[in-house]
């Protein structure tokens, strides 16, 4: 894989997600390689290469945004829009520890998504902050299959353990079950299991969000299931309205709030 170390011009930038003013992304690119990740299509990151083989690290972010809080700058601050601020790098280079340092210490309001249990490496920040929530995204929760579509990131079965650990912890967590893939994860098996694993965490709201074909992350996704002799939507009968119909039923009978992402 590689690595390059950048300077950004600004720490963050606005927000055009709902519920968020500002995207803050320690990282460019993503080293958990998900299949189906529709990020390269957005940012146009490195056409040429495949997803996940490179990664910048903005070694200035901290720094930038200490002065960005300075001026006053307010908002919900998300981390993780685009990519996942808790990749491996984090682990040596803690840019997004850095970065919530700051962030609790001006108290701001934060949101961070992510698939990785690195995020318990800063329970000693999160714990007692107001206003910071934890996403932990799932899409479906097939080990073997996450290990095919997710290759770099902790499995399904890893990420309910964290969103219990964080609940444990009195840190407000959801499940982002997304993306909700067609032939996938979208079987009335699979979304139930998916709503049983929630609430045997804790779960008590859900964000869930349908799968979004671009054009790369759609060719990365049809042959990393070819090359398991899986086509893509061939075991699907539904439509997105019944999927969210199935979710809300199941999440109803969990005592489990339903949240559209978008």
């Amino acid at each position: 894989m590689i690595v390059r170390l950048v300077k950004c011009s600004n720490a963050s930038s606005p927000s055009r997600l709902p519920g968020l003013d500002r995207a803050l992304n320690p990282y460019r690119g993503c080293e958990h390689s998900c299949a189906y990740c529709y990020a390269q299509d957005v940012t146009r990151f490195e056409m040429g290469r495949p997803w996940g083989s490179c990664v910048e690290i903005k070694t200035n972010i901290v720094s930038k945004l200490k002065k960005e809080l300075e001026r006053g700058t307010k908002g919900v601050y998300g981390l993780g829009t685009v990519t996942d601020p808790y990749q491996h790098l984090e682990l040596k280079h803690e840019l997004t520890r850095g970065c919530l340092v700051l962030l609790k210490r001006a108290g701001a309001s934060v949101s961070i998504l992510t698939k990785s249990d690195l995020v318990l490496r800063d329970l000693d920040i999160l714990s007692g902050w107001r206003d910071v929530e934890v996403g932990v995204s799932v899409g479906f929760v097939d080990d073997l299959m996450a290990a095919i579509l997710e290759p770099n990131a902790p499995s399904p079965s890893r990420r309910f353990e964290v969103i219990r650990t964080l609940i444990a912890s009195n840190i407000s967590a959801y499940l982002m079950a997304a993306p909700i893939i067609k032939g996938v994860g979208d079987s009335v098996d699979s979304l139930s299991a998916l709503v049983d694993q929630a609430a045997n965490a804790g779960v008590r709201r859900m964000m869930w969000d349908k799968y979004n074909p671009k054009p790369l992350a759609g060719n990365r996704l049809r042959t990393a299931l070819t090359s398991q002799g899986i086509e893509l939507q061939a075991h699907s009968t539904l439509e997105t309205s019944e999927t969210r119909s199935i979710l809300l039923d199941k999440c109803r009978r969990k005592g489990i709030e339903l949240v559209d992402a978008f």
